[in-house]
């Protein structure tokens, strides 16, 4: 796979259409984010959302935390930040020297497993580039927003794509979709831990719908999110992150070009009824 030649013609995201990330360098757009879209896709989710200084949010599956301290610094919202992996040691460290430590508390939880939470507790939900892993049932939807507010949102903003795989091709997937991770984590099957649950946004529309505790407020593609995809194959390659994912995203925006379903971004936003 010709890298350069891949490079050379992706493009990077216009910066008039993301005035919410004004003065913000692309290291600190990209640093501490994990999956597609970094702060161009928290800034589109907060877009659709009506958070207000003082709000407590649930920043669900935070990863390293820079949504957290997004959603802190430029709304004056309180976070509590929720992974499973990421420690809640070096998240309090991190939080600590950009100055957020009162304003942001880091916990490790199972989100699956009991929450201790008061119920009807936070005013609104984040979720970046997780819900997908584990929130995708009904079942889950009333487990989470029991701690939500009356007229409370929660927002999800991930990865999916455009359309529902055919049974036929969910059964066999495209190769660039369908492969292991190197050793040591080689016991892991990309597909079916993750692609196979990147559902299209009618398909978590529908899911929110059904839970019966929501009014959806948004629901749709990102228009650049290939562009953000082409973004973030940039900046791996001019900070030498990752060869091997910037050669298999490469080899599936190039798939996109040419094939349907392709991977997207999307928003969707509801109010708890």
């Amino acid at each position: 796979m010709d890298v350069e030649k891949a490079k050379a013609g992706y493009r990077s995201p216009d910066c008039t259409d993301y005035p919410d990330l004004a003065g913000y360098s692309r290291d600190e757009i990209y640093d501490g984010c994990m999956g597609g879209g970094a702060l161009y896709l928290a800034a589109q989710m907060v877009r659709t959302m009506d958070l207000k200084e003082g709000d407590i949010v649930l920043d669900l599956g935070c990863g390293r935390g820079a949504t957290c301290i997004f959603l802190a610094k430029e709304f004056g919202v309180r976070v509590v930040a929720v992974d499973l992996w990421i420690s809640a040691t070096s998240l309090a460290a991190k939080f600590s020297k950009n100055g957020y430590r009162d304003r942001i508390l880091p916990l490790n939880l199972d989100v699956t497993d009991c929450l201790p939470f008061a119920e009807a507790y936070f005013d609104a939900i984040f979720c970046m580039n997780s819900l997908s892993f584990y929130g995708g049932s009904v079942e889950f939807l009333h487990h989470l927003l029991k701690h939500v507010k009356r007229g409370g949102q929660i927002c999800a903003g991930m990865e999916t794509f455009d359309d529902e795989f055919s049974p036929g091709a969910f059964s066999n997937p495209p190769p660039v979709f369908d492969y292991s991770l190197p050793p040591p984590h080689d016991t892991v099957n990309v597909w079916e831990d993750d692609f196979s649950k990147m559902h299209s946004p009618p398909w978590w529309k529908k899911l929110f719908e059904e839970s019966g505790l929501l009014e959806i407020v948004h629901c749709r593609e990102l228009e650049d999110a290939t562009i953000l995809y082409e973004d973030l194959v940039l900046y791996q390659i001019e900070h030498d992150l990752d060869p091997e994912d910037v050669r298999r995203s490469i080899a599936q925006l190039e798939y996109g070009r040419e094939n349907r379903p392709i991977k997207s971004l999307f928003v969707v936003t509801a109010r708890k009824l």
